[in-house]
């Protein structure tokens, strides 16, 4: 027995020597996991766009990061903190942003793009390299970094009403949704008393008459049944607003290797190319119009002529009075934009 228990011995100490002598074996890569918030309803069309992102890092980065989207706000984070949140990338670590939604602590995003000046898609595509030069000054003391973009399908900005309507004469009695500050000025400036009412809200104050009207596009109109509401459509001007960007928390990115960050780069590059193209190509608007009125909608006469260059010189009258309150910095861009695309 006693010499059983000494060969014993003898291999457990030999086994524990080797055990000592081997190489520590290094820890396995745990996955980080990201969340991306969204304040658009799960049917709007750049959601997918967002969605595609997310789906090419987490496929090409192979189990080392996984990035889920949460769209309709259901985070509960809301875009006019998006850069008090994001950038401690604690809450969330990436975000869909429309940069009119954050003007409380970046006033000058209310005026970035020069209004009215635009007039086409290809303007709009042209002028993203000035826009990212724009953004980029910003995002960087907030802790942001912007990745790319993500690009409306929608080209045309519509009134929604209760009833037929396409000229100021008849929306002047009318209360009228809008998304933000800048459409206040403009509306107010024509006569029409408007209000800022966020997109998952716009329904029930449709439905409850809060607003008996609204600026919106078909293809958004389509996502929240907009047609049972506010069923009657009439064109008004060219839908060419910031482009969405794809914006992460810096701290959280530069924690992630040089190999991951690239494939996010990668990802968000490829997002924008596609949704440029489709954007470009606008086979968007004529697919929503269909569905549109396959549902109930009945898209009217647009507005006069007359009355969309009232609109167009509302829209400069307001960029210029915006841009003059903040200083030379929205004149300096906007002669960046401009040149850009050629203007």
């Amino acid at each position: 027995m006693k010499q059983l228990q000494l060969v014993r011995g003898t291999w457990l100490a030999a086994l524990l020597g080797l055990a000592m002598a081997m190489p520590a074996l290094p820890a396995l890569a745990q996955q980080v996991e990201w969340k991306m918030h969204l304040v658009w309803v799960p049917a709007r069309e750049e959601v997918a766009g967002y969605q595609k992102f997310a789906d090419l890092v987490n496929q090409r980065s192979q189990g080392k990061l996984k990035i889920t989207v949460y769209p309709g706000g259901s985070l509960g984070v809301k875009d006019v903190d998006m850069l008090r949140v994001l950038p401690a990338g604690n809450v969330i670590q990436a975000a869909g942003l429309y940069p009119g939604y954050v003007t409380r602590d970046v006033p000058e995003f209310a005026v970035t793009m020069p209004a009215g000046e635009i007039k086409d898609a290809k303007e709009l595509a042209k002028a993203l390299p000035a826009l990212t030069k724009i953004y980029n000054e910003t995002y960087d003391r907030f802790g942001v970094k912007l990745l790319g973009y993500v690009m409306s399908g929608d080209r045309e900005g519509h009134i929604f009403c209760k009833e037929p309507l396409n000229s100021y004469a008849q929306l002047k009695s009318k209360k009228l949704r809008v998304w933000d500050k800048f459409h206040v000025q403009t509306f107010t400036a024509l006569g029409v008393s408007a209000q800022i009412v966020g997109q998952n809200d716009l329904y029930l104050a449709l439905q409850t008459g809060v607003v008996d009207c609204a600026v919106y596009t078909i293809g958004f109109a389509n996502t929240i049944s907009l047609h049972e509401v506010a069923p009657h459509s009439a064109y008004l001007f060219p839908y060419l607003v910031q482009p969405l960007g794809i914006v992460v928390s810096k701290k959280a990115y530069e924690a992630l290797s040089p190999e991951v960050q690239k494939i996010m780069q990668n990802a968000a590059d490829e997002v924008q190319k596609e949704t440029v193209a489709a954007y470009l190509r606008g086979e968007f608007e004529k697919r929503v119009a269909a569905l549109f009125k396959q549902k109930g909608g009945k898209q009217g006469a647009p507005f006069s002529a007359a009355d969309q260059a009232a609109f167009q010189k509302a829209e400069h009258d307001s960029w210029v009075r915006g841009a003059k309150e903040i200083g030379n910095k929205p004149f300096i861009n906007r002669e960046a934009i401009l040149k850009a695309i050629g203007g």
